[in-house]
């Protein structure tokens, strides 16, 4: 995982692990990206959810294996119990075309939707300079 700070600093590795949902310490990396839930046992798939969600890392791991990547660009919004706002997708367009690969943005703070893609575009240009370039516009899912 690269966390990276404004000005292209890596972050620490202490704050790769957050609490940010439910007073729970949960690593930030591919668990706020949005993932549809596979069908099984004789339940429909097709259900919105996010990894971070589940209360213990069992069941987050249960959420991971039973669930699929939604596609590239489609992006879910969080305002997480720790005073941040996050907007989060999965993005093989930055130099790794791997699995669970995810760009995640994070601010301090109560943020639209609009107003996190903006600082996105101000701090990190080439993210969505390389998701133009793929073709990928973002796009927001919402939760029901």
């Amino acid at each position: 995982m690269h966390l990276w700070a404004v000005g292209g600093r890596y972050a620490p590795p202490e704050v790769h692990f957050v609490e940010y949902y439910r007073k729970r310490e949960i690593h930030l990396d591919s668990t706020l990206a949005p993932r549809l839930m596979k069908p099984m046992y004789g339940r429909p798939g097709g259900q919105l959810i996010w990894e971070g969600q589940g209360l213990t890392r069992e069941a987050r791991q249960h959420l991971h294996y039973s669930s699929e990547e939604c596609p590239q660009g489609q992006f879910l919004r969080h305002e997480l119990d720790n005073g941040f706002t996050a907007i989060s997708w999965w993005d093989r367009n930055q130099g790794d075309q791997r699995g669970a690969i995810n760009s995640t943005i994070l601010l301090e703070g109560k943020h639209t939707s609009e107003e996190m893609i903006t600082a996105g575009l101000l701090c990190f240009p080439h993210v969505f300079e390389n998701l133009k370039k793929a073709g990928i516009e973002l796009v927001e899912l919402f939760l029901p």
